[in-house]
Order: structure tokens, then C-alpha cells, then sequence
């Protein structure tokens, strides 16, 4: 059905007003501003503190490009441009470096978290690489046009199905992450403790895990949750019939800057704490032939957290934990031996 002048002017009108309100009251693009301006000491932190390794570097890229994403497509809707078609795809190559820096925070992280395993590592990889493809289709099937006979710019040869590939990906990649590493912390530390109901309370509130890892679960809960409710939300109107490209397109942003927010705060706070969660399985010794005592050590910026010790056999298990606090993650194999 042909929509008449005055009803797209009405449209545009409307995602102008929700784009502008994000810049002059407390929307998307404002809370990206206000988010970067609070935290700009943290980062400068982040680079002279600390050694500036490539998650440094993938942090402050997803960060600054999604602020630039957001820019750009507030002067796309807001402002007379000569050349639409550029501008919009300036737009689309900064939101497809913004999903794939921020998946790749998140790729890095299960893969320290796994601690490089291989089979990880290359199953993870594959998934990231459906983000960088589901956000490069936006780049080649978005487009720009003027809006009537004014200089003023709309979206134009939008289908669903590409602008809704890029964060359909997230949602599967971003689903992927949180159960691996949900799975680990709390398979990893839970151990012997076998009740249903212990067992589902460790891996929703991390009941069991030591402080280090119990924030790494409960953060990557939050930021989970808000970037499913927001990524979702992005695609159920995508594919609502009749909605017309406007109204779909003004959520895309604040579901890019939101979910990219909540990604950095995790980044954020797991440098604070720590650089990573190291896993360790020291030794394994063997009593007979049913039983073997299997013990763990887990490190924490150098420094040892705690050693735990799993007995495993036919008859249930023994489970003897030591917290050591941050003495040297130096241990004696006379030590492991007896526990």
C-alpha cells in the first residue's frame, strides 16, 4: 500500500523526536555520552595501569564506536545531508564494528575463562563470526534517500531479513556465552555437592562459587538480561506486519548503545577485580581402583583463592575446600599430596 506525503512526514517525525530526545533529555545516545564522560577516568586507568593487551584495545573500540554509531544516525535523521546514501553507509560500517567488538569482548572472555581451550576457542569463533556476518548484511542492503524534495534523509531498500540478522546473532551468541560460562563456574566449584535443588541454586546465584567467580556469574546475568529484553524487542517489531520502517528503525540504536553499555561495565568490573579466573587441575591421584581425589587450584591475578579437593566414587563424594586468601600460588606437590 502506498503511503501518502503527509503520513511519511508524520513518521519521520515521530523517529526524529525519539533520536533528538535521546540527545537532549536521557535517552540512548545521551546515557552513551553521560556513560563514556563518567567512566573516562576508569579507562584512562585501563591503559596506564594495566598492561594494554588486545581486550584493552577491542573495550575501547566497541565503546567509541558505538557513541559514533549513535551520532551518525542522529545527524542521518536530524540534519540536511547533500549525500544520504554515504551517511548511511558510514552508519552501517560503525553499528557492524560495534556488534563485532562487542561479541568479541565476550569471545575473549570465554575463551580465559576456558582457559584457551582449543575445542572452545574454535566453536566461540565460529559463533562471533555469525555476528560479524549477520551486522555486515545491514552494510550492503541498507540504504539512504532524500525525503521528498527536501534535503532531508530516510532509510530506504530496508528488508527485515538483513537488518535483523545482525542482532538475531547476538541474541544466539550472547544465549551461547552466558550458558558456557554459567556451565563452567559452577560445575567447576560446585563440586560433590550433587542435591537438585543445591545444584540449581548454584548455577542461578552462584551459591557455592568464591567471590571472584560469583561476579563473574552475576554480572553476565545482567548484562544478559537486558541485552536479550533489548535485542528481542528490536526483533519482534521488526517482524511485526505493518510497522512501517521508521518506527523499526528508532529502537535499533538504543539497543546497540544499551547492550554495549552493560558489555563494557563487565569488561569494567572483571579488570577491577581481576584479569581472569584461572582453572587449574594440579593433580589427580588415584586411591585403588574406584576412588580418586582430584584437586583443584584456582588463581586470581597471580595470587591463589583456593584449593579444592573432589573425591569421587561408587559410594558418593567427599568434598574439603582451604581458602588460602592471596598467599603465593606457589604449592608444593608434598602439599597436594596430602590433601
Amino acid at each position: 500500500m502506498e503511503i501518502s506525503l503527509q503520513e511519511q512526514a508524520y513518521q519521520k517525525g515521530i523517529t526524529e523526536y525519539v533520536s533528538v530526545g535521546g540527545l537532549s533529555v536521557s535517552t540512548a545516545a545521551n546515557v552513551m555520552i553521560w556513560d563514556i564522560l563518567t567512566h573516562l577516568r576508569a579507562d584512562y586507568q585501563l591503559l596506564l595501569r594495566h598492561r594494554t593487551k588486545l581486550p584493552t584495545w577491542v573495550y575501547l573500540l566497541s565503546r567509541w564506536s558505538t557513541l559514533l554509531y549513535g551520532l551518525v544516525g542522529v545527524v542521518f535523521l536530524t540534519t540536511p545531508v547533500k549525500n544520504c546514501v554515504a551517511l548511511i553507509r558510514v552508519a552501517c560500517v560503525v553499528y557492524h564494528i560495534t556488534l563485532s567488538s562487542t561479541a568479541l569482548l565476550f569471545f575473549l572472555r570465554v575463551r580465559a575463562i576456558f582457559h584457551r581451550s582449543l575445542r572452545i576457542t574454535v566453536i566461540f569463533f565460529i559463533l562471533w563470526l555469525t555476528v560479524v556476518g549477520g551486522s555486515l548484511s545491514a552494510v550492503v542492503s541498507v540504504s539512504g534517500a532524500h525525503f521528498g524534495g527536501t534535503s532531508s534523509c530516510v532509510f530506504s531498500n530496508v528488508r527485515s531479513y538483513n537488518t535483523a540478522s545482525g542482532n538475531s546473532a547476538v541474541v544466539l551468541f550472547d544465549t551461547c556465552v552466558f550458558v558456557a560460562i554459567t556451565w563452567r563456574l559452577s560445575t567447576t566449584h560446585r563440586m560433590g555437592k550433587r542435591d537438585t535443588f543445591q545444584g540449581w541454586k548454584a548455577n542461578l546465584f552462584g551459591t557455592y562459587l568464591p567471590a571472584f567467580s560469583k561476579a563473574l556469574l552475576q554480572d553476565g546475568q545482567k548484562y544478559y538480561m537486558v541485552a536479550m529484553v533489548a535485542n528481542l524487542l528490536v526483533l519482534v517489531i521488526e517482524f511485526v506486519p505493518g510497522v512501517p520502517v521508521p518506527y523499526r528503525q528508532m529502537f535499533l540504536a538504543p539497543a546497540v548503545q544499551v547492550t554495549n553499555i552493560m558489555a563494557c561495565r563487565v569488561f569494567r568490573h572483571t579488570k577491577k577485580r581481576g584479569n581472569e579466573d584461572v582453572i587449574h587441575e594440579a593433580s589427580t591421584i588415584k586411591f585403588g581402583r574406584r576412588n580418586n581425589l582430584s584437586v583443584y587450584v584456582h588463581t586470581q591475578v597471580g595470587h591463589l583463592t583456593t584449593i579444592s579437593a573432589a573425591e569421587n566414587g561408587d559410594h558418593g563424594s567427599n568434598v574439603t575446600e582451604i581458602e588460602e586468601g592471596s598467599k603465593s600460588s606457589r604449592v608444593s606437590k608434598d602439599f597436594i599430596a596430602v590433601v
